[in-house]
């Protein structure tokens, strides 16, 4: 038979080898528990780190995106005063096209003039 204090030994050292195990459960919780907690503020950092990045990034998309616009606006003035100045460079040949014509026909005018002039120069001292 078992006497009484063999029972409470038997207890004893069960109840003793139990807490011991949650003793070591426990310490295993806390240790996941503070390593949890460090992935969780490395997590967090992390986020604070990429959403400051994220709104730099937007800030430089919006200051490119000025930049674009105000390039895109100085190549259209550019482009308009080019274009104007190719109509007046066209118009130029149109000009000197137009006064050589005209030319020709005043030396045309002039040498037929010339002619007619000596023409009744030579009639009247004939008649002479």
């Amino acid at each position: 038979m078992s006497t009484p204090s063999s029972i409470f030994k038997v207890r004893f050292q069960s109840d003793s080898s139990r807490l011991q195990e949650e003793m070591i459960q426990r310490e295993e919780a806390e240790n996941n528990l503070a390593a949890f907690r460090a992935d969780v503020d490395a997590a967090t950092l992390a986020r604070l780190d990429l959403e400051r990045r994220i709104e730099t990034l937007q800030e430089e998309i919006a200051f490119l995106k000025r930049i674009h616009e105000e390039e895109i606006r100085e190549l259209q003035t550019q482009m308009q005063e080019t274009q104007v100045q190719v109509q007046m460079d066209m118009s130029k040949p149109d000009l000197t096209a137009a006064l050589r014509d005209i030319r020709a026909q005043y030396e045309g005018i002039a040498a037929k003039n010339i002619s007619e002039a000596e023409d009744w120069y030579k009639s009247k001292v004939r008649d002479w």
